[in-house]
C-alpha cells in the first residue's frame, strides 16, 4: 500500500520544497484560530507513485500514437495535498524533460480523495456554506479556476498532466474534450445519457 505520514493539518495554501526523500509542506491555516504566520506543517514521506506505471496510447499525432503513464489509485484514498504534490513534481520533471528531449509521455493519475473541499482562483467566500473557522473537513484554495468543489470517497478524481502543445494549444478546446470523453463514458459504459450546458462547464445528467 502507500505510505505517508502527516503531523498535524490544517491547510489552506501551500508551497512544497522538495528533497531526495522528504517533500516539506509549509501550510497557512484556514480553520485554524492563529490569525497570522505559518501554521503547522506537513511531513509527508514521499510516497511511490508506482515505479513502473502502466502505459496506454493516446491520440496518433502526425502519424505517431502518443504514450501515457497511467497511475492508476482509483482503490486508495488519497490525501488532497498528497495528490497535489505529486502532480506539481510530475509537471517540473515533464518541463525537464521537454526542455532536454523536446517532449515527454502524457500522464493520468486515477484516485479517491478523504473528504477534502478546495477552492479555485475565482472562489468567493459567499459559496461556501459553512463556518470556515469550524470547517467539517480540510480546504484548500488551488491554483485551478472555478468555484468551491467537494471531493470524497468513493468519487473518482482523474488528474490529467498534458503536453497541450503536441496537441492543441487551445484550453477552451480541452475542457470540451474532456467533457464529451465523461459523456461517451458514461453513456457506454453505465448506460447513462449526460450532456454538456451552453455557457457552463461540466456534464450533467439528462433526466425527464
Amino acid at each position: 500500500g502507500l505510505n505517508w505520514k502527516v503531523k498535524k493539518l490544517c491547510p489552506l495554501l501551500c508551497e512544497s520544497i522538495n528533497t531526495n526523500q522528504t517533500i516539506y509542506i509549509y501550510l497557512y491555516c484556514a480553520a485554524s484560530k492563529r490569525d497570522t504566520g505559518i501554521g503547522p506543517y506537513f511531513d509527508l514521506h514521499k510516497p511511490l507513485l508506482y515505479s513502473k506505471p502502466s502505459k496506454f496510447t493516446s491520440l496518433v499525432i502526425n502519424g505517431h500514437r502518443r504514450i501515457c503513464d497511467l497511475f492508476d489509485l482509483h482503490q486508495e484514498q488519497v490525501p488532497y495535498e498528497v495528490a497535489w504534490s505529486w502532480q506539481k513534481e510530475i509537471v517540473r520533471d515533464k518541463r525537464a524533460q521537454i526542455t532536454k528531449e523536446g517532449d515527454c509521455n502524457d500522464t493520468l493519475i486515477i484516485l479517491q480523495h478523504p473528504p477534502v473541499y478546495t477552492l479555485g482562483t475565482a472562489s468567493t467566500v459567499e459559496n461556501v456554506k459553512f463556518d470556515m473557522k469550524n470547517a467539517p473537513f480540510n480546504i484548500y484554495r488551488t491554483e485551478r479556476g472555478g468555484e468551491v468543489t467537494y471531493h470524497g470517497p468513493g468519487q473518482l478524481v482523474m488528474y490529467p498532466i498534458i503536453n497541450l502543445r503536441k496537441h492543441k494549444m487551445d484550453l477552451h478546446w480541452y475542457l470540451r474534450t474532456l467533457e464529451e470523453v465523461v459523456i461517451r463514458v458514461l453513456s457506454s459504459t453505465f448506460s447513462i445519457q449526460a450532456s454538456m450546458v451552453e455557457g457552463l462547464t461540466g456534464v450533467w445528467e439528462m433526466r425527464n
